[in-house]
């Protein structure tokens, strides 16, 4: 499965590049003055639009990056964690709902055990340093966390925080996604792939001391 998100993320960002050549694409400000031009409603939506698909199983990179584009850096980043975190929980309350056996068929055994494993040592570390790795993938982690011995409280903070910098990269290629070229462009996706071979290598070193595989 991890090769199969790597490839559709490779796709993604072809994809970008060849429509950015291709198409001529409306302006940064101008598809923010569309959102703008929605009022209040705009933010709330996409907020909730977060949550919701962070419970599904929703590509978080996708609205992530959708954040920067819409918003801005800091305005997209902000309510891309707002909605991440709310997602999150909710995904940790079903999972509790749920119960074990029914959380174990999702993702399976091995995995479980691993979260369980991670998760005993360090409530809030454990949280925080699982949302800056694409190992385990963000949705099912929420739901594996709801039946393990972690704290609401430690599980909310250590999720908001451990979004703050894969978010904020993401929204800054976001900010940068109409104009596939420039140097701050090509700095925002540099960036992204550095983080995310940096989560690999490190989720894999946090898998192989809590007992599980990477």
């Amino acid at each position: 499965m991890r090769e199969v998100r790597a490839i559709a993320l490779g796709a993604l960002v072809v994809a970008l590049v060849v429509v950015s050549l291709v198409v001529d694409l409306p302006g940064e400000h101008e598809v923010r003055s569309w959102t703008r031009g929605a009022g209040a409603w705009a933010p709330a939506a996409f907020a909730l639009l977060c949550a919701g698909g962070t419970a599904v199983f929703f590509p978080k990179p996708v609205l992530a990056t959708a954040s920067g584009l819409l918003f801005g850096v800091l305005p997209g980043a902000a309510l891309a964690i707002i909605g991440f975190t709310a997602g999150a929980l909710i995904s940790f309350g079903i999972g509790r709902l749920l119960g074990r056996e029914a959380v174990a068929r999702w993702l399976g055994s091995s995995r479980l055990r691993t979260l369980d494993e991670v998760f005993a040592k360090n409530g809030l570390a454990a949280t925080l340093v699982l949302r800056l790795l694409p190992v385990i993938p963000f949705a099912a982690s929420n739901y594996g966390a709801g039946v393990t011995a972690v704290r609401p409280v430690l599980f909310a903070l250590g999720t908001a925080l451990g979004l703050v910098p894969t978010t904020l990269v993401a929204a800054l290629l976001g900010d940068a996604v109409l104009d596939f070229g420039s140097p701050r462009s090509i700095a925002a996706l540099t960036a992204w792939l550095v983080l995310g071979a940096v989560g690999v290598w490190w989720g894999r070193i946090l898998l192989r001391r809590a007992g599980g595989t990477a």
